[in-house]
Formats: C-alpha cells, sequence, structure tokens
C-alpha cells in the first residue's frame, strides 16, 4: 500500500530549526522520540558529536532501540504505531532527525542552501508493500547555522501498512555529495484499533495535537531522539492514543517508568479523556523524576500483563556528550579527582538528576562567562580531532590526557630525530605550563606518531593534575 498523502517540508520556528516532511497529516506539534516495538538502530553525527569509540552516539541509540546510523550520512530514527480506521491496516510513522552539519551546503544568495533524500521500503520477501522517496532542501540564514551540531532536521513520513512481519530499508542521502547511510531491520506492525483493548507506540514529541476520530491522520511532529536537556527542559510530553469500545469518559492506563538497567525509578496512573472513537492525550513525565540518561516508559491498562514501550532520554545540557550515565563519569576522568566520580558513579539512578545537579554547581566558575565543564569537553573535542591513534580516541593518548587535565600548553617545541635516524623515531615533543611551572616530554614512541610521556613527565603530569583538580 502507497503512503496515503503526499509529503511536504514545513519550518517550524523553535528553539531549532525543524523541517518535517510530513505525509499524511500536517504538523499541529513539534519532535518527540521513542524507539519502536520493531526496530534496530545506529546514528550520530559528523561534527557534532566526534565519530568512533570516543562518543559512540550511534550505538547509544542502537542499544536503545532506534534507527540510528553514523559517518559519512549520520541520522536518528523511531518508528511509531498508531491506529488507521481499519483494523486490516495501521498508520506507520517513520520520523529521521539530522544535524545541518551532516549536509553540504552552498551559497544561494545572502542565504545558504542544502539538499537531501530520504527513501524508505517495506518489503515482504521480494514484493515492496509500501515505499516512499523524498527530496527535501533547508535553507539558512548565515554561514554559522550551516555547521550546527544539534538535532536541527526533522523529516517523517507516514504510510499505512497491513499488520504483519516485514524488512524496512531507511536511506538518508546528501545530496550536495556521494554521503549517504542505510539501515535495513525487521519491522513487526501491530494489529491496532477500536474494540481491540490495544495502546498506540508512545510518541515523545514537540508538538501535538491528539486525534479525534481513527478517520483523521496524526497531527503532530515527532522528535526522533526522544530527548530532553537537562537544566533547560522540565519536562519531555509522551503522546498515547488507546483503543476501546467502552462508553466510558476517560481510560485508566498504569505508567511505569524505569531506568538504563531496569530498576524502577516511579509509576502512576493516568486517565485518557474519549475523543471522538478514541482515548488519546499526552503525559507530560518530569525530568528531574526521570534523570539523567536513557529511561524506558511503560504503558498498560489496568490488570494486563502486556504493555507498549518506548525510551525517553535527558541528556547532561547544552553542549555535552549525548552519552550514558556511566560513560559520562567515564569522559570525566580528567576533570574532577576520583573520589567525586566515584561518588557521581555509585549514586542511585533515582538520585542522578540532584547528584548531577550538584556536581555542576560544585563545578561552575566564579568568573562570569566562564564554563570549565563545557571548556573542558571542547578540548575533548579538540584532542579527539587532533591527537586520535589507531585504536585509541585522541582523547585516551597522553597528549590528549594532558590537553584535558592541564589545559593548552603556552608553547610546545619539538625536536627532529638526528641525521641518519631512521624514520621518524627519536622525535620529542616538549610542552611548557610556565603558571604551573611544569614542563612535560612526549617522545615518538613507534616513528609513526604514538606520541607517549616520558616516566618523569608523567610522574609530573599525574602531580601537576593532582594538584589542579584539589
Amino acid at each position: 500500500m502507497m503512503p496515503t498523502q503526499a509529503g511536504r517540508a514545513v519550518a517550524v520556528a523553535a528553539t531549532i530549526l525543524i523541517i518535517a516532511a510530513c505525509r499524511g497529516g500536517t504538523p499541529a506539534s513539534a519532535p518527540g522520540r521513542g524507539p519502536t516495538p520493531a526496530a534496530a538502530p545506529e546514528a550520530a553525527a559528523r561534527r557534532a558529536t566526534p565519530a568512533g569509540p570516543e562518543f559512540d552516539q550511534p550505538k547509544l541509540y542502537q542499544d536503545m532501540g532506534f534507527l540510528a546510523r553514523g559517518a559519512p550520512m549520520p541520522f536518528i530514527g523511531t518508528i511509531s504505531f498508531l491506529a488507521a480506521p481499519s483494523k486490516d491496516s495501521t498508520h506507520t510513522l517513520f520520523a529521521v532527525s539530522m544535524t545541518n552539519a551532516a549536509l553540504t551546503f552552498a551559497r544561494e544568495n545572502d542565504r545558504f542552501r542544502a539538499g537531501y533524500s530520504i527513501s524508505i521500503a517495506v518489503k515482504d520477501g521480494g514484493a515492496t508493500v509500501a515505499q516512499s522517496e523524498a527530496h527535501e532542501s533547508v535553507l539558512v540564514a548565515s554561514y554559522k547555522e550551516t555547521s550546527r551540531i544539534d538535532e536541527s532536521i526533522i523529516y517523517q513520513d507516514l504510510l499505512t501498512v497491513k499488520p504483519g512481519r516485514y524488512a524496512l530499508s531507511v536511506t538518508v542521502r546528501d545530496d550536495g555529495s556521494s554521503r549517504s547511510a542505510t539501515e535495513e531491520v525487521a519491522l513487526i506492525v501491530p494489529t491496532l484499533g477500536v474494540g481491540a483493548g490495544t495502546i498506540s507506540t508512545p510518541i515523545a514529541f514537540t508538538r501535538v495535537s491528539p486525534r479525534l476520530s481513527l478517520d483523521s491522520l496524526p497531527r503532530l511532529v515527532a522528535n526522533p531522539q526522544s530527548a530532553a536537556v537537562f537544566g533547560r527542559d522540565s519536562v519531555i510530553g509522551v503522546y498515547v492514543e488507546a483503543y476501546d469500545n467502552g462508553a466510558q469518559a476517560r481510560l485508566p492506563l498504569n505508567v511505569t517508568v524505569t531506568a538504563d538497567r531496569g530498576s524502577r525509578l516511579f509509576s502512576d496512573t493516568i486517565s485518557l479523556p474519549r475523543r471522538g472513537s478514541l482515548y488519546s492525550g499526552v503525559v507530560y513525565l518530569a525530568a528531574s523524576r526521570v534523570g539523567i540518561g536513557p529511561a524506558t516508559v511503560a504503558f498498560s491498562r489496568p490488570g494486563a500483563a502486556d504493555s507498549v514501550k518506548a525510551v525517553v532520554f535527558i541528556s547532561f545540557g547544552d553542549d555535552l556528550p549525548v552519552a550514558s550515565y556511566q560513560d559520562m563519569v567515564d569522559y570525566l576522568r580528567w576533570f574532577a579527582n576520583p573520589i567525586r566520580l566515584k561518588s557521581l558513579r555509585d549514586t542511585a539512578p533515582e538520585m542522578r538528576a540532584g547528584a548531577w545537579m550538584a556536581f555542576l554547581k560544585a563545578s561552575a566558575s566564579a568568573v562570569a562567562g566562564n564554563d570549565p565543564l563545557r571548556d573542558y569537553f571542547r578540548r575533548l573535542l579538540d584532542a579527539n580531532a587532533r591527537f586520535h591513534e589507531e585504536g585509541s580516541p585522541g582523547w585516551k593518548t597522553d597528549r590528549g590526557k594532558v590537553l584535558l587535565g592541564l589545559g593548552d600548553p603556552d608553547a610546545v617545541f619539538e625536536q627532529q630525530p638526528r641525521a641518519g635516524d631512521l624514520g621518524q623515531r627519536g622525535r620529542t615533543q616538549i610542552w611548557e605550563y610556565r603558571g604551573l611551572n611544569v614542563q612535560l616530554t612526549f617522545y615518538d614512541q613507534s616513528g609513526f606518531g604514538r606520541w607517549r610521556l616520558t616516566n618523569s613527565s608523567e610522574l609530573e603530569f599525574t602531580a601537576a593534575w593532582r594538584r589542579r583538580v584539589q
């Protein structure tokens, strides 16, 4: 079955630029994210967060159940299911997010434009049962906007598919280059509808208008990363529908939120109002109760064993890495002393939001405009870009850890090998920190750019770093 309506692009003026190509409905709200009951994933951003093991955002989102791909064409996506007018078909909502930095922009008068293409195919064996192809463009006002690394573009498409098991293929292409990425996963489309006692996929959103009838198309813009930002967003909204022939004015549902390792954070009971021929509504989850990192939100009917689930993600803050809680603590190994980090690491999931807030306050600078934590992560990105070695991200190398632990040196001197030495073996670098009265010497261990601190410099660095973090 082909899409029920042609797609279109909609620009939404919000804290981010949203390009939403919404087939099958006019967005009456903005993005929501939630994994899908049937897809696998892998994603990231080319300049947003570094690729590779240093910030493995694609792997993180894959583990949470999202569609995702990393470089060379990073994207994150989710799939959600809502009831169609007939139980013989189900609305399947695909939402994909990208960053401006992943696209190739060209000047257009006093602005900059980039194009991208997305193709979606749902197959049963060798037969294609649903597909769509779209070509969209993004227009920004300044060159600075072209390198935005936050989620700045959202595309979504609605296909109506017969319930069953399929193979799904999603391909995203940058029209200005040869970069593309394809994600292929199994897709299980459930049966939903009035009288079935079923519940839709919970969908994190940016904007939504609850449906009043199954005959109408969903009016929402999904949030493909299902994320809120700690310290900026007080809540994350989730849209949900339930289908029942009952005549009651409100339908009760149980809500349970669990942490990334399965421990229960909290549970509650809500009720959805009847809206015409279905029950639909929005549930706002307090970010402070959800905590930091990924959490699973489950909805079930009272007395029922089955539930529908979605993952939401509370990130650590603006300009900070998208990471699991444990990975974030690991990234901070050269920012704070081990005792503070152990306390943070050992915090129970339900207490993480408070512990992270206390950590931020303790780490804040008294100097206006100075943010030590964000400066630290800027240095981490710089280390990844400059000091990458085979098998090691830049921040885990000796030069990377010194950059993170002590900051930029006041001067760098490099000494070349003596005449007659083979290769580059024998090269040394000296980093000078005049304010700390420290000189650190690195030597090229292999002659191929594997720089290591000398034994005496290792001891000197450790002492200087401990004085700094204590």
